[in-house]
């Protein structure tokens, strides 16, 4: 028997979204570097039709379009309208998501898979 052991890196920060009690939604810098969201200007948020916990954000300039905005070294958008409309309780619940990167249509989505929500302790 000859066996290779393997270290996990556990210190390794995964790429995450949390929508702020205000509306907004922050990345992380591990997202933001994965998003290259520096580069852009504006996303829209979709919803997957089949999965609740699955939502998708999209380059594009078109009205409902969330701007990309900076708050010291974190990204955020301001989708507090999105997530009325979708009926997310942020206010009541700390929402977190996991960020990755996939392809649409040939161009770059962000698939934002969405955690247990936890009850804020205000």
């Amino acid at each position: 028997m000859e066996i290779e052991f393997i270290k996990a890196n556990t210190s390794r920060t995964k790429p995450k979204a949390t929508i702020h009690m205000t509306g907004k939604l922050g990345f992380n810098i591990e997202a933001s570097t994965l998003m290259e969201i520096e580069n852009k200007k504006s996303l829209i948020i979709g919803k997957d039709r089949n999965d609740a916990d699955r939502f998708y954000l999209f380059e594009s300039e078109e009205e409902g379009a969330g701007r990309v905005a900076k708050a010291g070294e974190y990204y955020y958008l301001n989708l507090g309208n999105a997530f009325d409309l979708l009926e997310m309780d942020y206010k009541k619940y700390t929402i977190m998501f996991d960020v990755s990167k996939s392809t649409y249509q040939d161009k770059d989505i962000y698939v934002l898979k969405k955690r247990t929500p936890k009850e804020r302790k205000i």
